[in-house]
């Protein structure tokens, strides 16, 4: 979950706390602000971002998010979905853009984003691998690095498993 940044300047647009899940055809802003204002609300979808303009009882908030060009949105089909505590915000990916995506990019505005990426295996599998052993790693360091198996990943809860690899030891019998 994204947290949100402050500004020092009062009144000025805050990033909203938001989560973001994904299936093959479309993706899922979920954004943790209560009491969101219908009427103050501006959304605009281009082919590859989406910008999200409201108010609330706490504040103004600005969300821009950009996907990388070969993941693209179908701009005319979105919905929101708003209750007291939150709000859903559903972004259809456009044909040819199937399937699950990588990673996007978020910020308040498009000059100054962070990188997100999407929960899924293949990411851990990656990020797991240039973590545990660099690419300046020796044979000897690889050796002896744990097998990391990644069991099970949902949006809320990785499950992972570590073996450790013992080396075989040169072993001398004495007469």
């Amino acid at each position: 979950m994204a947290l949100p940044q402050y500004s020092s300047s009062p009144g000025a647009a805050l990033c909203p706390p938001f989560q973001c899940r994904q299936d093959d055809t479309s993706l899922t802003l979920l954004v943790h602000v209560p009491c969101i204002k219908p009427q103050c609300l501006r959304e605009d979808v281009g082919t590859n971002h989406y910008s999200l303009h409201f108010s609330s009882e706490t504040g103004s908030y600005a969300l821009f998010l950009e996907f990388p060009p070969e993941n693209k949105l179908a701009s005319t089909e979105t919905s929101v979905n708003m209750s007291a505590h939150n709000a859903a915000f559903v972004l259809t990916k456009a044909p040819g853009s199937t399937g699950l995506w990588e990673k996007f990019s978020f910020g308040l505005e498009a000059s100054a984003l962070q990188e997100r990426w999407f929960i899924s295996e293949e990411n851990i599998d990656g990020f797991l691998g240039t973590v545990s052993c660099p690419s300046f790693c020796s044979q000897s360091a690889l050796e002896s690095q744990p097998l990391i198996e990644v069991l099970d990943v949902t949006e809320d809860r990785i499950q992972i498993r570590l073996t450790v690899r013992i080396s075989p030891a040169v072993v001398h019998i004495a007469h």
